[in-house]
């Protein structure tokens, strides 16, 4: 695709177009609605390259995965970040993983599973 130069006869507003090289369109002045004449412009440079090069296929992976940063941002803060885990024993709900992991020991549980939830409860010192 080719990108032309449009100038109004009634009111001298130049405009951008781009379309085929081949299509011969009719367009009217934003401003005062009259005829746009294409001019002659020897810009080689002024064509539209479909497909592109790596650097553009970067620039728009980048802006896509920007975009989906974005989104995710927001359907994080619409929908929160998910279901959390409760700690319980056999379907009893306790306050805290140590005392779920109390609780199953006295019950005669295996208590292993319960291990790296109480790690992360613990606070945790800075020297």
């Amino acid at each position: 695709m080719a990108r032309y130069d449009y100038k109004c006869d009634v009111c001298g507003n130049v405009e951008e177009q781009i379309h085929f090289m081949d299509e011969k369109p009719k367009y009217k002045c934003s401003k005062c609605m009259g005829v746009m004449v294409k001019q002659f412009t020897p810009n080689i440079g002024g064509f539209v390259i479909k497909g592109g090069t790596e650097t553009t296929h970067w620039k728009e992976k980048r802006m896509r995965m920007s975009k989906r940063e974005i989104l995710g941002v927001k359907q994080k803060e619409r929908y929160g970040t998910g279901p959390k885990i409760q700690p319980n024993v056999a379907g009893m709900e306790v306050d805290s993983w140590s005392d779920a992991q109390r609780v199953a020991k006295e019950a005669g549980l295996n208590t292993q599973s319960y291990e790296p939830y109480v790690q992360k409860e613990k606070p945790k010192i800075i020297i």
